[in-house]
């Protein structure tokens, strides 16, 4: 087997799966043992990026409703100079200990449905002034 760093050229493998359907893959050798695959089937494309175990790190799935973005690594980490913005039909965070929102500036919630805190411990609420109904 060559030698993941010295390799720097793109191989080139097709598999023909039916006679209508072949599968065209590449792969480049990065440094580390990371390997670069890109592959398509008819109209699908995937992009991924394996550890040198072979764990998959990131994967872009090429779909006809638009790109599908997969990451499995120990941290991530975003940072913009200006905002960080989301749109989503959905959007869930699930965690295993604690979630941390801090600002220096106001933080603001707003629902324009129903606004549920729901907890099997206990509520705190600590302000200078708390404003209810």
């Amino acid at each position: 087997m060559a030698d993941p760093k010295e390799t720097q050229e793109l191989a080139t493998a097709e598999v023909a799966t039916e006679a209508t359907d072949s599968v065209e893959t590449r792969q480049l050798y990065l440094r580390d043992g990371r390997t670069l695959t890109v592959s398509g089937r008819g109209a699908e494309e995937l992009v991924e990026i394996h550890a040198s175990s072979g764990m998959l790190e990131l994967r872009i799935k090429m779909t006809e409703q638009g790109p599908v973005l997969q990451m499995e690594s120990v941290r991530l980490s975003l940072k913009a100079a200006e905002s960080v913005d989301v749109e989503a039909k959905q959007f869930n965070v699930k965690t295993e200990e604690g979630v941390n929102v801090t600002s220096k500036g106001d933080i603001k919630l707003t629902g324009e449905a129903d606004v549920r805190v729901d907890a099997n411990g206990e509520v705190r609420i600590n302000g200078k002034m708390i404003y209810l109904n």
